[in-house]
């Protein structure tokens, strides 16, 4: 996708750029090589990112401390109106801590991340990153930006065209795009009045669809070889909350029938974003059932990320 050392791996996946942004941030809390060289990807390729959606992406006030950091930072090396748009409002931690896991003395602290309560040293970018490849599979979300624009409308289309059903409701788009489901219904009226998608009524509601043979002959990629779609913002969201959860130092502390307590606690508050990518949660009350709920999730989990190839 254009980040420096990027792995030759090819993918049929469809990625969410920001879904994986977020989660990308949060796990390169581990390896600060990595996190700078994400700001760098940032600084080349923010104009084909979603600033909306990158927040909608948050899920909390770490992600959305973390992510009004990044913009920040992001503002400053690119002084455009639609940065500074989204960094007015600070989001910030109840107590300042260093942003990477390993710690590390910090000579002179970088502001932008002072002020969301994270702590690190200036950062300069390196100009390593490029652009990504817009024939990759993987990038199937750039290419349509660059053909309908920064919106609502590319991630639509890509959803209808990568998901596995034939037929969809404005509710799972919405779900899968990040978008109101009021405003899902107006772009979907103007790609049905345009004729590139297509709407039926099933009872009291409407399913959609888009003429994936039509896209294809103008993505030139055939349709058995369509990009795959992924539920990145359930999968990704879970799975970065599970990390964190797990990195407590506090949970050394518990006793084992405490610390199942709280990993129920963890499983039900996800459920519902589970159970959007299809991964179901048990309902044991033990301590070993808690945990053995907790390891099938996250074996589920590793699962999905992993396939397609």
């Amino acid at each position: 996708m254009g980040v420096l050392a990027a792995p030759t791996r090819n993918s049929r996946w469809a990625q969410d750029p920001e879904a994986l942004m977020v989660f990308s941030l949060e796990v390169a809390r581990n390896e600060p090589r990595l996190f700078d060289e994400l700001l760098d990807w940032l600084v080349l390729n923010e104009p084909l990112l979603s600033m909306r959606r990158l927040q909608a992406m948050c899920v909390d006030e770490a992600d959305r401390a973390l992510t009004h950091a990044v913009l920040a930072w992001l503002a400053r090396q690119r002084p455009r109106a639609r940065l500074r748009g989204h960094t007015g409002r600070a989001a910030v931690l109840e107590t300042s801590q260093p942003l990477f896991h390993s710690g590390g003395p910090i000579i002179e602290a970088d502001q932008d991340f002072a002020d969301a309560g994270l702590l690190r040293s200036r950062v300069v970018a390196s100009g390593k990153s490029r652009p990504p490849d817009p024939m990759a599979p993987i990038n199937l979300a750039f290419r349509l930006r660059q053909i309908l624009g920064v919106g609502m409308r590319a991630e639509v289309v890509r959803v209808l065209l990568t998901i596995d059903a034939p037929w969809v409701t404005a509710q799972t788009l919405a779900r899968a795009t990040g978008y109101a489901r009021r405003n899902v219904h107006e772009t979907l009226a103007g790609l049905t009045t345009a004729g590139v998608a297509s709407a039926v009524t099933v009872g009291t509601g409407q399913r959609y669809a888009a003429d994936r043979n039509a896209w294809s002959a103008l993505l030139g990629v055939a349709p058995e070889h369509m990009p795959v779609h992924g539920h990145w913002p359930q999968l990704l969201a879970s799975l970065r909350q599970i990390l964190r959860w797990t990195a407590q130092p506090q949970l050394d502390d518990l006793s084992d029938y405490l610390l199942a307590s709280r990993a129920r606690d963890l499983l039900e508050h996800l459920r519902p974003e589970l159970a959007v990518a299809g991964i179901p949660v048990g309902s044991t009350a033990s301590a070993q059932g808690a945990w053995r709920d907790l390891d099938d999730v996250l074996a589920r989990l590793s699962a999905l990320l992993e396939m397609p190839r």
